[in-house]
């Protein structure tokens, strides 16, 4: 009875020694495995779904950088644009009103001529003399396109006239010139030299 007792003992022993923690060498087999089916899912190759969505995102990130290189090319073409319809501009006044000042020194030598011819005088051969300088001075200010500016019987205009004297004179009305003491000139469009002029009250 007691050897039956003592046989039972053992064969519960080995069967709780055989249901113990697994060795170390089984465990290092499991976490090698968990490792190798890692790999195994990190290598999964992508699906096309997945290789679709990627382009999209590529190609929209492209066309992103593309319109902003577009944005950039076109600003600095507008500005370079206006630089050269500014310098232009620049360029092309400096050649209409390069000769203004040579011009206005030239004027008090017509202005001269102008009273030689309205004095009175026996001295035709003078006269004849001066008359061709005088026309032949006009021709070159009509190459320079320089002309005279409207005065007598015109209404005053502070952009083309100085006024210098006013008087009440019958029949006139205010403001309008009566008397051109200066002419004044034009080069091309712009006024170089306003007239002096007497305006009626």
């Amino acid at each position: 009875m007691e050897k039956d007792k003592i046989e039972r003992n053992e064969e519960m022993s080995e069967e709780i020694k055989g249901e113990g923690p697994p060795s170390e060498l089984e465990e290092s087999e499991e976490v090698v495995e968990e490792k190798i089916e890692t790999e195994v899912e990190q290598k999964k190759e992508p699906s096309l779904e997945e290789i679709v969505e990627e382009l999209r995102k590529k190609l929209e990130e492209k066309e992103k950088e593309a319109k902003e290189y577009l944005d950039i090319a076109q600003r600095i073409k507008a500005e370079f644009d206006n630089y050269r319809k500014r310098t232009e501009k620049e360029k092309a006044e400096m050649i209409s009103y390069g000769q203004e000042q040579v011009i206005i020194e030239l004027l008090p030598v017509i202005d001269n001529f102008e009273r030689a011819l309205a004095t009175e005088g026996d001295y035709n051969s003078l006269r004849e003399g001066l008359e061709l300088i005088y026309r032949q001075f006009k021709k070159v200010l009509d190459k320079f396109e320089v002309r005279e500016i409207e005065a007598e019987g015109q209404m005053f205009d502070p952009y083309k006239h100085h006024a210098l004297a006013q008087e009440e004179v019958e029949g006139k009305q205010p403001n309008e010139i009566i008397e051109v003491f200066q002419k004044g000139y034009y080069l091309k469009d712009k006024v170089i030299r306003p007239s002096l002029v007497k305006v009626a009250k």
